[in-house]
């Protein structure tokens, strides 16, 4: 298989610490909040935790089952993302998002395959 850069890849792990930080946030909803809620976390991710400093992406998903969702957010470090914790409790969405009970661990990648 070859890679984006053109070099030759066989398929086995490899280690890609990259030094970013990842922090994954799950929050229970039901099935009828649901579709208000993806809306809601959403409209809170891209217009304001995307725009500050050392985010890089993230991922929204929407349970199956109308019964969570999650979001996945990639930053530069541990330190810019809790750089922001401040500014994002005082945020006029926060009381909201807090109603679907959130629940974040923060991460580092070991490893992409």
């Amino acid at each position: 298989m070859t890679t984006e850069d053109g070099s030759e890849d066989d398929g086995t792990m490899r280690d890609t610490t990259s030094g970013h930080h990842f922090v994954v946030v799950t929050f229970l909803t039901t099935p009828e909040e649901h579709t208000q809620a993806v809306r809601e976390i959403g409209d809170y991710v891209e217009e304001f935790l995307s725009q500050q400093p050392g985010f890089i992406a993230s991922r929204l998903l929407a349970a199956t089952d109308g019964r969570s969702i999650v979001h996945q957010a990639e930053w530069t470090a541990e330190s810019a993302f809790k750089a922001i914790a401040p500014a994002a409790r005082k945020h006029p969405a926060f009381p909201k998002l807090m109603t679907y009970q959130p629940i974040g661990l923060g991460y580092q990648l070991v490893r992409s395959y």
